[in-house]
């Protein structure tokens, strides 16, 4: 049977030395870098490694933090910072673990934070120990204002987003039943658009809704045999690998969601050229949003063309041992991504059509997605992020965004705690499809007004 292990770590308990204090213009540089020095690359994540260097700064502001690990090494750090209780918590969350990286991919050492060209390299520098770093030098900030908090701050830095949340948010939320005390939270998720020539921020995009993840198993048995003497009929490598070109090839027909009109809505004036001719037309007939149009976003921009519609591609195959054995078995993975309102069973139907053979079994949970929209328009953390990006990004407007990933602020919003996402640096298009991928990067001059824009939201949040 597998033990909890529960520490804490308060203020006089920092286990390290602490380097000497970097100038405050150069604090979020120096936090990250340590951050991402410590390779938390999920599996097997090693959390803990990251959580310690949070508690460390915190506590050199005098701000306690507790380290909760649901198995060694898989840590979990919560901190609460006091208000006054007018109002119901403020849950503020970033992920410690990233996904893994190879270093003969990259250009540069994933794990440590190296500038070049005006950029900053190193994994995690987006995704997500940017938000984490600028969320702890936040509540440094807020600690040393002082003055009266209308709330508590949760802030919750979290192991294993990226393989599922079993060690980390999906643990917590039986086994810490305060962080549901929470009205609201603030999360990743957003999009912060920076234009190509790095000039103009275009826009500040609110995360309230997000698409559900789903894999589709693609499966076919028979009898297999020697290479050297090929069946006649088409065994199940080749059965499912035409079943994963069919499905490959699938659309799915375009739908707005309200999340996704909204963005449309707000984005089609503010954009120029071809692209933003076909939002202007997909903004005229959102209850028909035109194909074509929908199409040439897709090709544009294809984040946002992903909002646009359920999609599906095949991620995963597995088959065969050696190179003259016909194997017996063939599977492929198929990642699909459902709009929030999604008829989940029609989105078989769908795929058992496109793969059109009897003998390949498509195994899908067909569940409903059960993800809510938080409310968006005239509320507190619009509101909040509204007047931050005021200050930060003056003719950048804030819209309502529906991501193309999911991110752990739908278990939040399946809980009542209306959740939202935000990107605190301001990324190229480019810039942003470097998350998850080799090279991941973010501009250095948008970390100093990334870690402002995150400070003004949480004290506007608690005024």
């Amino acid at each position: 049977m597998r033990f909890l292990v529960l520490s804490v770590l308060l203020a006089s308990g920092a286990s390290h030395a602490a380097p000497p204090r970097p100038a405050p213009k150069d604090e979020l540089r120096t936090l990250l870098a340590e951050l991402i020095a410590t390779d938390t690359s999920n599996p097997p994540g090693n959390e803990t490694a990251a959580a310690r260097v949070a508690a460390r700064w915190l506590s050199e502001a005098g701000i306690d933090s507790e380290l909760i690990e649901p198995s060694p090494g898989r840590g979990n750090l919560l901190v609460r910072l006091k208000g006054s209780g007018k109002g119901k918590p403020l849950l503020v969350l970033a992920h410690l673990d990233t996904v893994p990286a190879v270093r003969s991919e990259w250009a540069t050492d994933p794990w440590k934070l190296t500038e070049k060209d005006g950029l900053l390299y190193g994994r995690g520098v987006q995704d997500n120990k940017g938000m984490a770093a600028a969320s702890i030098l936040a509540l440094r900030r807020l600690k040393q204002d002082g003055g009266p908090r209308s709330r508590d701050i949760l802030l919750y830095l979290g192991a294993d987003e990226e393989v599922g949340s079993g060690q980390g948010l999906d643990w917590m939320m039986e086994h810490r039943p305060e962080l549901k005390e929470a009205e609201l939270a603030l999360n990743e998720g957003g999009l912060t658009e920076l234009s190509p020539d790095r000039k103009q921020v275009r826009f500040v995009a609110l995360q309230a809704a997000e698409r559900v993840s789903r894999n589709v198993t693609l499966k076919a048995t028979g009898p297999g045999g020697h290479s050297s003497a090929p069946p006649v009929d088409a065994g199940p490598l080749v059965r499912v690998a035409a079943a994963v070109a069919r499905v490959g090839a699938l659309t799915f027909p375009a739908h707005l969601t309200p999340a996704a009109r909204l963005h449309i809505q707000g984005r089609a004036p503010i954009t120029p050229g071809e692209l933003g001719e076909a939002l202007r037309r997909i903004a005229a007939a959102p209850d028909a949003p035109p194909e074509d149009a929908v199409s040439t976003v897709a090709r544009l921009e294809p984040a946002l063309g992903a909002v646009l519609r359920t999609t599906c591609v095949p991620t995963v195959f597995h088959a065969g041992t050696r190179s003259n054995v016909i194997p017996a078995t063939a599977e492929a993975t198929v990642n699909c991504r459902l709009l929030p309102d999604a008829d989940a069973k029609a989105v078989r139907e769908r795929i058992v059509a496109a793969v059109n053979d009897k003998d390949v079994q498509v195994e899908m949970d067909v569940s409903p997605p059960d993800s809510p929209m938080s409310p968006v328009g005239d509320n507190a953390m619009f509101r909040a992020v509204q007047a931050a990006a005021a200050k930060v990004w003056p003719k950048a407007p804030v819209i309502p965004r529906q991501s193309t990933g999911t991110t752990e602020s739908a278990t939040l919003r399946r809980v009542g705690i209306h959740a939202y996402g935000i990107d605190l640096f301001a990324l190229t298009p480019d810039d942003a499809r470097t998350a998850h991928a080799p090279n991941e990067r973010v501009p250095v001059a948008s970390l100093q007004p990334g870690a402002e824009f995150v400070y003004l939201t949480l004290k506007h949040l608690t005024r």
